[in-house]
């Protein structure tokens, strides 16, 4: 897998900036999917979500879409030990949901990762990390889907992958409980 050039809005860091349990987490440059399964052995995706959206403002500047444009966006839960663990957000334009990303719309259960890291010729750019605030537009989404509500503020990272010129963007909101040793 290649890296590919990006830019981001000032509120995501290429760094993670202080300390946090959840580092080794946020930083892996592998497969999310594979690390979740190997630490949780009863690993399953929660589809939540997916259909035609306008994607946040950071989105939209990131995949160069004009204001108005509906992007498919699609909300996953990936679970371990039968609880959230991680809340994955991805979007794409319908210009790039064509070719080589046309099958994305039906993957179902299927996790995103199995199928990103499985193909040499995707991309993936840099990660970019951020503390996301009650009222950051993902915060609120995973507190909607999990019936939770809460004040502190979630890590989570994101970054573009590429199959050549299409493009999807992923962002991953990493649950406290994701730094925890499973119960086996």
């Amino acid at each position: 897998m290649h890296r590919v050039q990006d830019r981001q809005d000032s509120g995501w860091q290429a760094h993670v900036v202080g300390h946090t349990p959840l580092r080794p987490w946020l930083q892996e440059r592998g497969s999310l999917t594979a690390r979740l399964k190997k630490q949780y052995p009863d690993f399953a995706v929660q589809v939540l979500s997916q259909g035609w959206r306008k994607p946040n403002i950071d989105e939209r500047v990131l995949l160069r879409l004009p204001a108005a444009t509906h992007a498919w966006v699609r909300e996953v839960m990936l679970m371990g030990e039968g609880q959230p663990q991680v809340f994955a957000h991805s979007v794409i334009a319908r210009k790039d949901l064509r070719g080589a990303w046309c099958q994305l719309r039906k993957i179902g259960r299927v996790p995103l990762g199995a199928a990103l890291f499985a193909n040499a010729s995707v991309q993936r750019g840099r990660l970019y990390y951020r503390k996301l605030s009650p009222a950051h537009p993902l915060h609120q989404a995973f507190c909607r889907h999990a019936c939770v509500k809460t004040s502190q503020r979630l890590w989570a990272r994101r970054s573009l992958f590429c199959l050549r010129h299409y493009r999807l963007l992923v962002t991953e909101v990493f649950l406290p409980s994701c730094a925890r040793p499973s119960v086996r």
